[in-house]
């Protein structure tokens, strides 16, 4: 494959936008791109508050202004596309909308510039078959929100990628721009991190629509406990600790994981979210009490230097 100069953003939402300013933390020229110019604008506002965020909390050396340089925005396709190494789509996940773009982008751009997209569940073998001339160069490159400070990467074949775009997909995300990359060994919608989150997540509008909880009380409970111990072990880990001196093997032979297994049967079986659920959800996050009087850009920032103050920890930085 050939050598990754420029990289070209399509689509210019939350993922977009941090993948622009991930390319330009590590001085990768990169092309940001939408059709519609308001899109693009707001695109580049949550640019420049990441850069702020990272500039204020000393994880970057230099002014927003000094990264902003490798960005170039444009509504302009051409201009996005041309000469580019690597295209890293964003758009919408939505197959037909998905297909059409690659379709375009099989057509005009040469057979040695992967195709990666950043859908967070969708196939690629799916997205292939409209790929009539170079099927093999397109993969998924799934990042995490937001992409410039959370370091996983999932990187996920369809049938006919192949090794070498694997390979050079792995080599960039993991060497240049020092991602935590995983590679599925086969396709499965979800990949491994969304599977492990909704699975997580079904239960919680399940909880809600029951009215066994809030929102906000499962919040707490995830802040609280869960999410502070998986800040650093996996779940296999957490459970191993459980499981005492035994390990493992003690924890679902005679431990808390034996013990499960009495009410594990009571967990959601549902495989789409309950319309009373999902309406009792939205309704309470407007009675949520933290986000009363806040923007999202004030929530970003937040989150974002939330993040910061817990990756300095794990770095033993503070």
């Amino acid at each position: 494959m050939r050598q990754i100069r420029k990289v070209s953003v399509i689509g210019a939402g939350v993922i977009g936008a941090g993948w622009s300013t991930l390319l330009a933390l590590k001085g990768y020229e990169n092309y940001f791109y939408t059709e519609k110019k308001e899109t693009l604008d707001k695109g580049l506002v949550k640019i420049k508050g990441y850069l702020n965020v990272l500039y204020d909390n000393k994880l970057v050396d230099k002014e927003p202004d000094y990264y902003m340089k490798f960005i170039h925005p444009t509504i302009s396709f051409d201009e996005a596309i041309k000469d580019t190494d690597l295209v890293l789509e964003a758009v919408i996940e939505d197959y037909d909308v998905k297909k059409k773009l690659f379709r375009e982008l099989d057509e005009r751009l040469d057979k040695d510039v992967i195709l990666g997209s950043s859908t967070s569940g969708l196939l690629m073998t799916e997205i292939q078959k409209a790929m009539p001339k170079y099927p093999e160069r397109g993969v998924i490159i799934h990042p995490w929100n937001p992409p410039h400070l959370l370091p996983l990467v999932e990187i996920v074949p369809g049938e006919k990628t192949s090794k070498e775009v694997l390979d050079a997909s792995k080599d960039f995300m993991e060497n240049k721009l020092e991602r935590v990359v995983v590679v599925l060994k086969k396709e499965v919608p979800g990949f491994i991190g969304n599977r492990l989150a909704f699975a997580l997540f079904r239960e919680a509008v399940y909880l809600v629509d029951e009215g066994i909880a809030t929102v906000e009380d499962i919040d707490k409970v995830m802040t609280a406990a869960i999410g502070l111990r998986w800040a650093f072990m996996g779940p296999f880990l957490t459970y191993h600790l459980g499981g005492g001196e035994g390990g493992l093997e003690y924890f679902f032979s005679r431990g808390f994981g034996y013990g499960a297994n009495e009410w594990m049967h009571t967990l959601a079986k549902y495989d789409k979210f309950p319309y009373t659920g999902v309406i009792k959800s939205v309704q309470q996050m407007k009675e949520y009490e933290f986000l009363k009087g806040k923007t999202f850009q004030e929530l970003s920032k937040w989150r974002d230097e939330k993040l910061i103050s817990l990756i300095k920890l794990l770095r033993g930085k503070v």
